[in-house]
């Protein structure tokens, strides 16, 4: 029975939490799409994360410390979503009635390939190696109720706090994800949920950017997005592809990096520069570029060299300076980290 309430706690907070959240982003909208929704609540989720965790870890406040403020502000942002929402609903109902949209075959075909896909990962879990650092130090956190303080690898007390991870504390957001769900063990949470999870995610940007290539056939958005589901579940024969690492072990930060993050960032930055008017997109760009910082050191250097050549591209073709200020307040975080990467070493 335990095992079941906390499975229902980590739907609540890793699925309707950050769908409601990210809800506050779209207030012009009459509606927002469920993937737009969910991923900007992640945005959400961790740019709030990778906020907090720095100063808390050098004031050596304890875990259960972060977790209570974490779920504080997502608690708040959830319920500002679902207020907006339900007020966008009646003012929509009073308007026009609703109507079902039509669904391709390609579209049906996709959604029962990726919930395969999504049964097969959770339960038959890959063990990989690095699991040794990014769930040990997520259980080290839980089990000792402190942030970076224990060495996963020997279990003793870090007498220097490791420079590589500390600016891109993924496990901490693991650790706190479980003492959000009644302390669901973090190897089940990043095995089994962060990667059913993830992978949905995944493939809603994939999602999106068909919607983007091909906005005025539905026939041609589901064929893409089944095509992107079959490359994937055939993508083994290398180690080092992206559909090997979102497919194998999704739950890592780097692996969601590459998988959900960077295409995201791919695809806001695809919005600002084919679409005239957009919908706090640049706020939305800043927040992927933090949370690329949290989920692995690497991007913090890729992010910026994708908003770098968007706004580059942008300039080129709209002749708008304004996209290089914009794009430099966005990549901001990562240049803090580097200098903090550099005072620290």
């Amino acid at each position: 029975m335990g095992i079941v309430v906390k499975a229902l706690l980590a739907g609540i907070w890793l699925v309707l939490v950050p769908g409601a959240a990210g809800q506050i982003f779209f207030l012009k909208r009459d509606h927002a799409a469920i993937p737009e929704g969910l991923l900007s609540g992640y945005l959400l989720m961790f740019s709030i994360m990778e906020i907090l965790v720095f100063p808390m870890m050098y004031l050596k406040a304890p875990l259960h410390i972060l977790t209570w403020i974490y779920g504080g502000l997502l608690a708040a942002a959830a319920i500002a979503g679902l207020i907006m929402t339900w007020k966008k609903y009646i003012r929509k109902r009073k308007r026009d009635k609703w109507r079902m949209r039509d669904i391709s075959l390609w579209f049906l075909g996709a959604c029962i390939l990726i919930a395969l896909q999504m049964a097969i990962v959770a339960v038959t879990a890959h063990f990989d190696a690095d699991d040794a650092m990014y769930v040990g130090a997520a259980s080290a956190g839980v089990h000792t109720d402190t942030i970076y303080s224990i060495n996963p690898y020997t279990g003793f007390s870090y007498r220097v706090l490791p420079s590589r991870y500390i600016l891109s504390p993924f496990p901490v957001f693991l650790a706190v994800a479980c003492k959000l769900c009644m302390g669901l063990h973090p190897g089940i949470m990043a095995h089994v949920i962060f990667s059913a999870v993830f992978l949905l995610m995944a493939y809603m940007v994939q999602y999106l950017l068909g919607k983007k290539w091909f906005p005025n056939d539905k026939n041609a958005q589901g064929m893409f997005l089944f095509v992107i589901a079959v490359m994937n579940w055939f993508s083994a024969y290398s180690l080092y592809n992206a559909g090997n690492f979102q497919m194998i072990r999704i739950w890592q930060g780097k692996a969601m990096l590459v998988s959900v993050m960077l295409p995201f960032v791919f695809y806001l930055c695809l919005t600002i520069i084919i679409q005239e008017k957009q919908e706090n997109t640049w706020l939305l760009l800043g927040m992927a570029n933090l949370s690329c910082c949290l989920l692995s050191s690497m991007g913090i250097m890729l992010a910026p060299l994708m908003i770098g050549l968007m706004a580059f591209v942008g300039l080129s073709i709209k002749k708008k300076f304004s996209y290089f200020f914009k794009a430099v307040l966005c990549c901001l975080p990562s240049l803090i980290l580097g200098v903090v990467y550099i005072w620290i070493r």
